[in-house]
């Protein structure tokens, strides 16, 4: 059982390298070869080493065409959850859309790997409180957390005023974990960090203070990445200047500014710190 408060969760959000062109409406990729499993080794050779344990959240529909790579993943201690089936964003879902969805991914993941889903991460973390319903889908699914909130403005589906720690949502009658990504403070202004883009992007001081701010209030930073960040000879896709950049600047220091998080904070899985005393810090709260 986790007993050190300063404790940060470590998160991956696994899907086939080619969605973030699909939802872009960006053609091309269909004629290059991703190399996510070759990826997800690299990562899990470095979780290895540094002995340290995290949450996949897995599109199922990946999951299904690859359950040998999942194993694996479950395999090493690693905790699998949900990043739905379709990788579709919840403001383009009805309520029965999300519901079918997620409950599909569920079963094809807990079918794959022998053990209940608890976790969920919504495509782009867009859950927001136009789509704050779905958090009442997802209990009554017997989801015990969420993990799909922004705070902050820099964010397609972010809002600065969302709160920027772990907490207790809760409704008339249901409750549910709610861990948001990682933001700053900078100037006044809630900025991203430590995962993703804003990882490999930002100079390293910035994730390094972000956690340390979070750990100093005896909170849980957040760290997400995706496993075509590790790999430093992409497919090169002709697309747009923005998202050029949003997906290929820096590649080549992800596993660098990876490497020195694991060296300089302690790190976890989101079910083994729900199911530790750490969670009488979180505050309840029924507004994002």
């Amino acid at each position: 059982m986790l007993s050190h408060k300063k404790i940060n969760i470590l998160s991956f959000d696994v899907e086939d390298g080619y969605q973030g062109f699909i939802k872009r409406g960006i053609s091309g990729w269909e004629n290059f070869k991703f190399s996510e499993e070759k990826n997800i080794n690299i990562i899990l050779k470095i979780l290895s080493d540094k002995k340290v344990k995290a949450t996949f959240f897995v599109l199922a529909k990946y999951a299904k065409t690859n359950p040998k790579i999942i194993k694996e993943i479950f395999n090493e201690g690693h905790e699998i959850a949900s990043h739905g089936y379709s990788h579709q964003v919840l403001t383009l879902l009805s309520k029965e859309e999300f519901k079918t969805d997620v409950l599909k991914s569920k079963k094809i993941l807990s079918d794959i790997i022998g053990e209940e889903i608890y976790g969920f991460r919504a495509p782009k973390w867009s859950l927001n409180e136009k789509t704050a319903w779905a958090l009442r889908i997802l209990a009554e699914a017997d989801f015990k957390y969420d993990s799909s909130c922004f705070p902050s403005n820099f964010h397609e589906f972010g809002n600065s005023k969302y709160f920027n720690q772990p907490f207790i949502y809760f409704g008339d009658d249901f409750e549910i974990f709610e861990f948001p990504a990682q933001t700053i403070k900078i100037f006044g202004i809630q900025v991203p960090a430590a995962g993703g883009f804003y990882l490999r992007t930002l100079p390293y001081v910035i994730s390094n203070r972000a956690l340390r701010n979070s750990n100093e209030k005896n909170n849980y930073g957040m760290v997400y990445l995706h496993p075509f960040e590790f790999d430093v000879n992409p497919p090169i896709i002709k697309s747009g200047l923005a998202y050029r950049f949003v997906r290929y600047y820096n590649l080549d220091k992800t596993e660098k500014y990876f490497v020195r998080l694991l060296n300089d904070f302690n790190f976890s899985n989101i079910m083994n710190v729900i199911g530790s005393d750490l969670i009488k810090n979180f505050s309840r709260r029924h507004i994002l």
